[in-house]
C-alpha cells in the first residue's frame, strides 16, 4: 500500500487516494483540515529521488513559491508548499480541478466554432498575461497543460515548471514529444525566449482549435522542429474555409517565425481578437447571409446556458488522471450549444437577470451561513484548550498572522535578504506540528526581498575563467553561451545578460556571451560533373561557397559541368570560392607527347605510323638511327580516352611492326596509360637491330620482299608482317655480318 495514504501532512493535508503521476512527482487527491468543510486539494509530492537532492530541492522551492504568488481565475492556484529540511515528504498543494484537458476537448470536437475557440484562447491569453505581469513565462503552452472545467471555464496548470524541468535534465522522451508541436523557433534552437515564445505556442493552440490539425505534424519529433524553425504553416482557411480572415491573421502574426514580428504581449493579441468580436464579419470573407446566420446564432445563445454540459459523465466521473502526464480519460456528452465569450452575448433575454438574481441570494446566504460557522469557531469564549502549529514559511506575514492571531502571538525576530517577496515568513521557531496553548509566542524571520547587485562589466577583456570569478565574487551565478564573432578573440567575453550595470536580484544567473571566433563550417563539395550550370550553382551555393563559371571546350553539351578546381568531397571552408568549368560544346584538342628510346644496336632508317582509335592520324619518316638514339612524337587529338597504337616501320625492308598500345585523354585531366609497349621487340620483327660486330658495314639494299602489309584497320590489333616474308636471323657460317634484313630471305 502506498505509505502517504491516511498520512497528514504539516497535520493539514489528509493524503486519500492517489490520482496520478508524472517524472517528477506523484500526485494524490487529499483533504484540507484547516479548513472546516474540508476542500479537496490535489497534492504533489516529490518522488525520493528528487526529494534528497539539496541542490534540486533549492531551486525547486524558490520556483514553487514564486510560481504561489499568481492569483488568476484562470490560473489553477497553488494553495501551500512543504518543503522541510530533513524530510522526503516534499510537496506543493494545488487547487483541484474537475474537468478536462483542452487536448481531451478537442480530441471529442474535432473542430471548434470560432466563437467558442476565441473564448478558450482568450482566457488562456488572460492566464499567460497575468504571468508575464509578474516576470514568469510558461514556456509549456500546450492543450495538455490546459483544463476545461465544467462551467467551460478555462485552468491553466504547470507555469513555471517547463523551464525548471528543461534546466534540471528532467524532460522526459514522452513530454518532449508532445510539447515540441507548440514550441517557438527560438525554443526549437535553444535560444533564449521570452513572452513572445508562449504567444507562439498560443497561436499554435488557437491554430489546432480551428482547423483540427497541428500547423507542422510529423511522427519525428526533430522533423517538427526543424519545421517549426524553417517552414511556413498554411493559412488556417486553407484548411478549414469556415475560419474567419480576422481571426486567420490573428493567428498567422502570432506564430511568426521572428519574434519581432509576432505580439509583443498577450493583452496586444487579446485587444484583437476584442476588436474582432465586435464586427466578425469584417474582413472575414462571409457573405451578407452567411454573416447574418453567425449573428442570429449568437442572439439564439443569449437564452441558453453558454457553457456545455458535463453532467452526463458516465458513472466513473473521475478527474483522478488531471495532474498526472497523460491526459484525463473522461467520457461525457455534450448539448448543442457552442460556448461563447459572456460579453459577445447581447443581453436581451430576462434569462439571464433572473438567473443572477438567484445567484445572489445564493452567495447571501452562504456567506451568512459561512460568518456564523467563523463566528462560532473564532469569535467568543471558547473552550479551545490546544492548538497544533502549522508550518507558516513561505506564506506572507500579514495573512498568517490575520488567520492565527486568534491562536499564536507573531513577533518578527529578523528580516533578511532572500529571493522570497518581501515580508515572505523563511523561519519560525516553533516546530511545525508542536502543540502549544492559545496566546503562545511565535517568531518569524522575514524576507526583506533580494539584494539587488549592479552585474559588472566583462567585455572589455576578460576571459571566460576570470568572468565566472568576478561573477560568483558578486554573488551571482553564471551560465555561458558560446557564440561566433568577427571581432572578439575566440576565449573572450563578448557581453552578458543582463547587461553590464544593471541591478540585479543577488544569486540571480548572468549569461555570459564567449567568443568562439570567426564562423569557420566545413562542407564536402558534391560531384557536379554532368549536371546543368544552373544546378551545379544552386548546389555549391546552398552550402555557403562562393561560385564563379569558366567556360573549357569540351565534347560534352554546352552548358554541362565539366569539371571545377577542387575535386568531389573535398572538404573546404564556408565562403571558399569555386571555379565551375562549364562545357562550350566544342572538342577541346590538345598535343601531348610520347617518347620512343631505340634499343642500342638498331640500325637503319625508320617511319613511325600513329592511330588514334584506329584512324592514322600522323605519320613520321625517314628517322636514320645513326643519328638519334629516339623519336618525340607530338599527337594531337581531342576527347578522353583516345586509343593511340604506333607502328614501327623499317624503310629499308618495308616491314612494320606495332611498338605499343596507349590511353590518353586530351580534356583537361590530360591523363595517360601504356596499355602494351615492346619497343625492342618491334625493332627486331622489322629487322632494325645489327647483328655482331656489323655496325661499320654500309646499310644493305632491301631485298625483296612481298607487297608492305596493309595499313592498321580502324582497330588495329598487335600483328607482325605476314609470316611467309618474316626473315630469320641467321649468322653466315663464315663468320662474317650480313645484313640482318637479308638473312634467310625467302
Amino acid at each position: 500500500m502506498d505509505k502517504y495514504i491516511g498520512k497528514k501532512l504539516d497535520g493539514r493535508f489528509e493524503i486519500q487516494k492517489l490520482i496520478g503521476s508524472g517524472g517528477m512527482a506523484n500526485v494524490y487527491r487529499a483533504r484540507d483540515r484547516l479548513d472546516d468543510n474540508g476542500t479537496i486539494v490535489a497534492v504533489k509530492i516529490l518522488k525520493r529521488e528528487y526529494a534528497e537532492n539539496e541542490e534540486f530541492l533549492r531551486r525547486f522551492r524558490n520556483e514553487s513559491l514564486a510560481i504561489a504568488q499568481l492569483f488568476h481565475p484562470n490560473i489553477v492556484k497553488i494553495i501551500d508548499v512543504g518543503f522541510r529540511n530533513n524530510s522526503d515528504t516534499q510537496y506543493i498543494a494545488m487547487e483541484y480541478i474537475e474537468g478536462i484537458t483542452l487536448k481531451k476537448y478537442m480530441e471529442i470536437e474535432k473542430v471548434l466554432d470560432w466563437q467558442t475557440a476565441s473564448y478558450f484562447m482568450l482566457q488562456i491569453l488572460r492566464a499567460i498575461g497575468h504571468a508575464h505581469s509578474k516576470g514568469i513565462f510558461h514556456r509549456d503552452i500546450k492543450p495538455q497543460n490546459i483544463m476545461v472545467l465544467e462551467d467551460a471555464n478555462i485552468k491553466v496548470m504547470d507555469f513555471g515548471i517547463a523551464k525548471f524541468a528543461k534546466d534540471e535534465g528532467l524532460t522526459t522522451t514522452a513530454q518532449a514529444i508532445g510539447s515540441v508541436h507548440y514550441i517557438s523557433p527560438e525554443q526549437a534552437r535553444g535560444g533564449e525566449t521570452d513572452e513572445r515564445s508562449d504567444i507562439y505556442s498560443a497561436g499554435v493552440v488557437f491554430y489546432e482549435m480551428l482547423t483540427g490539425i497541428k500547423p507542422f505534424d510529423n511522427e519525428n519529433p526533430i522533423s517538427v522542429a526543424l519545421m517549426h524553425m524553417q517552414a511556413k504553416a498554411k493559412r488556417p482557411s486553407d484548411v478549414n474555409p469556415k475560419v474567419p480572415e480576422g481571426l486567420e491573421n490573428i493567428i498567422m502574426k502570432a506564430i511568426e517565425k521572428d519574434p519581432d514580428r509576432r505580439y509583443a504581449s498577450a493583452e496586444e493579441m487579446i485587444a484583437d481578437i476584442e476588436k474582432f468580436k465586435l464586427n466578425p464579419g469584417r474582413g472575414s470573407g462571409y457573405s451578407k447571409e452567411e454573416k447574418g446566420n453567425i449573428m442570429e446564432k449568437d442572439k439564439q445563445t443569449n437564452d441558453i446556458n453558454s457553457t456545455r454540459s458535463f453532467k452526463s459523465l458516465e458513472s466513473d466521473k473521475s478527474s483522478d488522471s488531471l495532474y498526472s502526464d497523460a491526459p484525463a480519460e473522461m467520457p461525457y456528452s455534450y448539448s448543442d450549444t457552442p460556448v461563447v465569450e459572456e460579453e459577445y452575448v447581447e443581453k436581451r433575454s430576462l434569462f439571464i437577470p433572473m438567473l443572477s438574481g438567484i445567484v445572489i441570494v445564493v452567495i447571501i446566504i452562504a456567506t451568512i451561513f459561512l460568518a456564523g460557522l467563523l463566528l462560532n469557531y473564532f469569535g467568543g469564549e471558547s473552550d479551545f484548550k490546544e492548538f497544533t502549529v502549522n508550518n507558516f514559511v513561505g506564506q506572507e506575514y500579514e495573512n498568517a498572522k490575520k488567520l492565527y492571531s486568534k491562536y499564536l502571538v507573531f513577533e518578527v525576530k529578523d528580516t533578511v535578504y532572500s529571493q522570497m517577496p518581501v515580508n515572505t515568513i523563511l523561519e519560525q521557531d516553533l516546530e511545525p506540528n508542536s502543540v502549544v496553548k492559545p496566546g503562545h509566542k511565535i517568531h518569524v524571520v522575514l524576507s526583506k526581498g533580494p539584494k539587488m547587485i549592479d552585474v559588472p562589466a566583462l567585455d572589455n577583456g576578460f576571459t571566460e575563467s576570470q568572468a565566472k570569478a568576478i561573477l560568483e565574487e558578486k554573488k551571482f551565478s553564471s551560465q555561458v553561451k558560446l557564440v561566433y564573432s568577427d571581432t572578439v578573440q575566440e576565449g573572450y567575453v563578448i557581453k552578458t545578460e543582463p547587461a553590464a550595470n544593471t541591478a540585479c536580484k543577488e544569486g540571480s544567473t548572468v549569461l555570459i556571451y564567449i567568443s568562439r571566433g570567426k564562423m569557420t563550417t566545413q562542407v564536402k563539395l558534391p560531384d557536379i560533373n554532368g549536371k546543368k550550370e544552373a544546378e551545379a550553382k544552386k548546389m555549391l551555393e546552398d552550402l555557403d561557397l562562393v561560385v564563379k563559371t569558366a567556360t573549357r571546350n569540351s565534347e560534352m553539351p554546352e552548358g554541362t559541368v565539366v569539371g571545377m578546381d577542387f575535386s568531389p568531397n573535398t572538404v573546404v571552408e564556408t565562403g571558399t570560392q569555386i571555379t565551375v568549368f562549364v562545357s562550350t560544346g566544342l572538342p577541346a584538342v590538345s598535343t601531348q607527347e610520347i617518347t620512343i628510346n631505340f634499343p642500342q644496336d638498331a640500325y637503319g632508317t625508320f617511319a613511325f605510323k600513329v592511330f588514334v582509335d584506329g584512324t592514322l592520324n600522323s605519320e613520321h619518316r625517314d628517322v636514320d638511327a645513326k643519328y638519334t638514339s629516339s623519336k618525340n612524337i607530338a599527337i594531337s587529338a581531342s576527347g578522353a580516352k583516345k586509343e593511340i597504337t604506333i607502328y614501327l616501320v623499317n624503310q629499308g625492308n618495308n616491314k612494320e611492326f606495332e611498338i605499343g598500345r596507349y590511353q590518353f585523354s586530351f580534356d583537361e585531366s590530360r591523363t595517360r596509360q601504356t596499355i602494351s609497349e615492346d619497343i625492342n621487340k618491334a625493332f627486331k620483327e622489322v629487322d632494325g637491330i645489327k647483328a655482331n660486330q656489323q655496325k661499320e658495314s654500309p646499310s644493305p639494299s632491301p631485298s625483296p620482299s612481298p607487297s608492305p602489309s596493309p595499313s592498321p584497320s580502324p582497330s588495329p590489333s598487335p600483328s607482325a608482317a605476314p609470316e611467309d616474308s618474316e626473315p630469320e636471323n641467321q649468322e653466315p657460317s663464315d663468320g662474317s655480318e650480313e645484313d640482318a634484313g637479308n638473312d634467310g630471305e625467302q
